[in-house]
């Protein structure tokens, strides 16, 4: 199958994926949405047999093919639409529960088969200079020491900051997003999400045609933290803070947790102690990373 082919073919899952979405055929957004598709998808050996066994015998709503199709046939960029049948379906992703059935990749898909990727999280408000100093400095030995990819989600703040300085020092980044990969967020990462997608790779469980809501954003942190080899690494983050949800995967999934170490040194981060046990701590001087 040519390029050509293969981006005619994912166009299609993806007006098929949305369409069984709108229709509310299928769930999405959350991990036991995920883990029900993937075994509809195995059962009825691909997405356009599931999709005729939801419509051979009534078809879809007009008005609802018609809005899809509008999306698909306003985004000119090609993309890739990977299902869990594929042969190219990341082994990342098939090792845990609740990842995505179909992932929608633009950019360089060989960064899904790297061999040590990490993941680098954190806060939005990241507005202490000594915090992003040292989280930049961090990536940046991460991408000296052989680290291939950093995985991130595009948020603002500590997100923004994993992407930038690994392409800054030469690294390869990987940016999950938490919509559609026609829709830019936040829109002061527009330009930041074309440079990913042109030399790097965006990530997208949902398909173009479907609205975007904030579970998206909380189940997509499933989707980063398997595709991070070797980790998670937490530049900032409070007891309510969104990387709440990255945290707790990194352990339910049994990789490793690395946190700055401005985190420790603030008395109000519970969630610091609750996972004490389970952490690593990057000292700001880079000495031997320690347990607390």
């Amino acid at each position: 199958m040519n390029l050509e082919e293969s981006s005619d073919k994912s166009r299609r899952i993806a007006w098929m994926h949305a369409v069984l979405v709108m229709s509310k055929k299928i769930g999405i957004g959350s991990a036991k949405a995920n883990d029900d598709l993937k075994r509809k998808i195995i059962d009825a050996g691909s997405v356009e047999r599931l999709y005729e066994e939801y419509f051979a015998m009534f078809p879809v709503e007009e008005d609802i093919a018609k809005k899809v199709s509008d999306k698909l046939d306003k985004f000119k960029f090609s993309f890739l639409a990977i299902t869990c049948v594929d042969k190219d379906y990341p082994e990342k992703l098939k090792a845990f529960p609740g990842t995505p059935a179909i992932i929608y990749v633009r950019g360089d898909q060989e960064l899904l088969r790297c061999k040590k990727s990490i993941a680098f999280v954190g806060t939005r408000e990241l507005d202490n200079l000594s915090h992003r100093d040292h989280g930049e400095r961090v990536v940046k030995r991460l991408v000296s020491t052989g680290y291939d990819v950093v995985v991130s989600g595009l948020a603002l703040g500590s997100d923004t900051l994993g992407h930038c300085a690994a392409i800054k020092f030469g690294g390869r980044t990987i940016a999950v997003l938490g919509t559609p990969l026609d829709v830019s967020y936040p829109k002061e990462n527009k330009r930041l999400q074309e440079e990913i997608g042109v030399e790097h790779l965006l990530v997208s469980e949902y398909p173009i045609g479907v609205g975007s809501f904030g579970s998206y954003f909380a189940n997509r942190n499933r989707t980063t933290v398997a595709l991070a080899t070797e980790g998670v690494v937490v530049a900032r983050a409070g007891d309510k803070s969104g990387t709440q949800y990255a945290i707790r995967i990194c352990i339910e999934q049994s990789k490793q947790l690395y946190i700055l170490e401005n985190n420790i040194k603030e008395p109000s981060y519970e969630w610091v102690g609750k996972y004490k046990d389970k952490l690593k701590v990057i000292r700001e001087d880079f000495d031997a990373s320690y347990n607390i």
